[in-house]
């Protein structure tokens, strides 16, 4: 699939894609950076009520303030497309010929298999779960920044992975920014196994200690409000059944 996606990706003037495989729900993209997790799983949802208005094997234009989308509904899974305007439609149309009965055929044969949710503290990751967790992580700086500001914040964060890095040094491929954000330019699969989340939890614990106590509350309080935006993608996971446990040292 990511094959498929990086040739449509390829063609001059498209900015990204999504296949939305409709019976599990799962989802493929190939779309910038500046999309959130949070972000990416409302595009899916959206697109997912969309195709079920659209007639089946038909074709929606989409207009954007800053570009256009194309919305492809097929029999088991539905594409949008972003693109400029002034995309190369021609060398699309051609790519899509494939690409389209690619992507059915290859969910035909190899249907995605629905994932149970587990403890991020017992299973490996995929990369979604990993920028779900960065995300988390920046929205506790974010929070922290508004009180004490981005230099506070990026001096601590940087302290605290410095700390971490002595039990888990996989946490060395993470860069923070001077504005106080976390971020991972390319995630090796090293990144992807069971102890990724809990360095990642640490961190976060280890950031808290430094700082004071937001409205007297306890850092797991602290943690819940300041994540609330994407509190049920992180209760899916097990975030804070993890970062509990942190605190009370049981892992």
């Amino acid at each position: 699939m990511e094959t498929i996606l990086s040739e449509i990706g390829a063609v001059p003037g498209v900015t990204g894609a999504m296949v939305l495989v409709k019976e599990s729900r799962d989802f493929y993209h190939l779309l910038p950076s500046t999309f959130t997790q949070r972000a990416i799983a409302e595009v899916g949802e959206r697109l997912l009520g969309l195709s079920q208005r659209l007639a089946p094997h038909s074709r929606l234009n989409l207009k954007f303030e800053c570009g256009i989308g194309l919305v492809y509904n097929l029999e088991r899974s539905v594409i949008l497309i972003f693109g400029q305007p002034d995309m190369d439609f021609s060398l699309l149309g051609l790519t899509l010929k494939w690409a389209l009965q690619s992507i059915e055929r290859e969910l035909e044969e190899e249907p995605p298999q629905p994932v149970e949710p587990k403890e991020i503290s017992s299973s490996a990751i995929d990369r979604n779960k990993l920028e779900l967790l960065i995300e988390a992580i920046n929205l506790v700086a974010e929070g922290y920044a508004k009180d004490r500001g981005t230099f506070w914040v990026t001096k601590n964060l940087r302290k605290a992975k410095e700390d971490v890095i002595k039990e888990f040094p996989q946490v060395s491929s993470f860069y923070v920014d001077n504005d106080g954000s976390v971020s991972i330019l390319k995630a090796p699969e090293q990144m992807l196994d069971q102890k990724t989340p809990l360095a990642l939890v640490k961190w976060i614990d280890l950031f808290l200690k430094e700082a004071p106590h937001r409205a007297r509350r306890d850092r797991v309080a602290d943690v819940r409000e300041l994540t609330a935006r994407i509190s049920k993608p992180l209760e899916g996971i097990g975030f804070y059944d993890l970062y509990t446990k942190v605190t009370k040292k049981l892992v």
